[in-house]
Order: structure tokens, then sequence, then C-alpha cells
């Protein structure tokens, strides 16, 4: 019988508007598979209430924004106390010193996104690689397989391609001098 993926989403106060983007992220994979997105429930969760969510979830995708903020923190510590799969993901600019310490503490790196694409492209790759398990737990079909065999390496490409872009000075430029010549 084919399994459903089931994945949480945490994430902090100032990111909340990111659980749209992982939404419509997972929703564009070029196979159609059972995909439950879950969170806790909005106002006031009980710890109960969030442990019955994570407690059988397949991956855990924390955004962490500029402070770490409730119930986020609980999550991550269920995740972790669960033995969850945790995906720890940043977009912290300007983070608060208990956000630095929160991201210090993590037993796992932190993979960083500046906007909703690079975000998008990093839970999609991350999908489309979990539904390719090699017990096939998901029911896909040869062509389904093989179909997402070419989304992950456009992905990945996309990816080499983001991390060549050059930034800074080095993607060109325009210097100012503010002095004026006085001759």
């Amino acid at each position: 019988m084919n399994e459903t993926l089931r994945i949480f989403v945490s994430t902090t106060q100032d990111l909340e508007s990111m659980r749209g983007v992982i939404g419509k992220a997972i929703a564009e994979l070029p196979v159609q598979v059972k995909i439950e997105i879950r969170r806790s429930p909005p106002l006031l969760p009980t710890i109960d209430e969030i442990f019955e969510r994570i407690a059988n979830c397949d991956r855990v995708y924390f955004l962490l924004g500029n402070d770490i903020t409730a119930p986020a923190g609980l999550e991550w510590a269920l995740a972790w106390r669960l033995e969850r799969s945790v995906l720890p993901l940043r977009h912290s600019p300007k983070p608060t010193p208990a956000a630095q310490e929160f991201q210090r503490l993590s037993p796992l790196p932190w993979l960083d996104f500046h906007n909703a694409t690079e975000l998008a492209r990093i839970v999609s790759l991350d999908v489309a690689r979990l539904l390719h398990h090699p017990a096939n737990r998901y029911g896909l079909t040869l062509d389904e397989l093989e179909r997402l065999d070419r989304y992950i390496r456009r992905l990945d490409q996309l990816q080499a391609e983001a991390e060549k872009e050059p930034t800074g000075a080095e993607g060109g430029g325009i210097l100012i001098d503010s002095r004026t010549d006085e001759a």
C-alpha cells in the first residue's frame, strides 16, 4: 500500500507567510502522490496537539527568521525528542541574540535562503529526493520516477547556476566618485 508523505512546517512569526511558498512548491512537483502538510494549531496550541502532529512526520521543515518565537521553539524541541528528520532553514538578516544562540546550538548546519524562490527550490529538491525512496514507499510508477529524476537534475542545475552567479563587484557595477574635480 502506498504511504503518505507527512511534512510538518514550523516557522517563527516573521516567516509565517513562507508556509504558502512551501505548499505551492510541493503542489508543483511533477508527480501526483499523497502529501500531508501539517502545522501547529494557530491559536495557543497545547504540547499534546503539537506532539500529535509531529509524531509520525517524515520531515520537519524548520524556518527560523530574525528571532525565535513560540511555538516554534517547542516544535523544534519535540521534533528532536521524537527523532524526526529536521531540515533547519533560516532567513535571518538581522538575528536577535536569542536567534543567534538558537542557531549556534543546532545539531545540524543551517541552510540559508534569501527569498521565496530560494526556499521553494530547496524544499522542492528535498521533497523530490524524499519521494525517490529506494523502497518506493510512495508507489511511484516508472514514468513518475523518471520525471522525478529529470526534475531533481533540473533543480540541481538551477542550484549550481545560482551558486555561480557573481555578486557584489564581480557582477559588474558603477563606482561613483563623490569628490568634485576642482581645476
